[in-house]
């Protein structure tokens, strides 16, 4: 038996998916249009070619926080870091046809990658995500929807986020 839609539409595979050529602030102006989207969503970086890599929103708002790691708005998706513990990152989840996988094999695969996320193609083409349980509760959207609208009140506010220089200052 196939992945069911019904087994990718659940809130707790909730995503964005984004080209890699998009930059952060982009990809964050997208996430902040989305009805009922929260930090614990993935964003997931198409990067052509049935090649994808994934992190979460917060592990965004991290990565702009730590200027070491040279993050900022204007930085495109397909050049963020990876993960290294413990520093923030994306992680290359394994792909698979949700027409050639059981509910269970898939589940099998996503339990198994980094990240804990399994992203599903339909004749190659991006389709979904199968996520962890691992989300949180909290009100934690904030920080990140703080950093976006510091950034722009500073003047970054150009469509592509091209010269921005400087990460913003994490607000909580």
């Amino acid at each position: 038996m196939p992945l069911p839609d019904s087994l990718l539409d659940k809130p707790l595979n909730a995503h964005r998916c984004r080209p890699a050529g998009e930059t952060v602030l982009a990809a964050l102006r997208d996430w902040r249009g989305t009805p009922g989207a929260a930090s614990w969503w993935w964003l997931v970086i198409d990067h052509g070619q049935g090649r994808f890599t994934a992190t979460r929103f917060d592990s965004l708002r991290q990565m702009l926080a730590r200027p070491a790691l040279g993050v900022t708005m204007a930085t495109r998706l397909a050049d963020l870091p990876a993960h290294a513990e413990p520093l923030p990152g994306v992680v290359t989840p394994p792909t698979v046809e949700q027409d050639a996988a059981t509910p269970a094999q898939a589940r099998q695969l996503q339990a198994a990658s980094p990240g804990g996320m399994l992203v599903v193609l339909r004749d190659g083409a991006f389709r979904g995500v199968l996520a962890s349980a691992e989300r949180t509760f909290a009100f934690t959207d904030r920080p990140l929807l703080d950093m976006i609208e510091q950034y722009e009140q500073a003047g970054g506010s150009s469509g592509d986020g091209e010269g921005a220089n400087a990460s913003p200052e994490p607000s909580a």
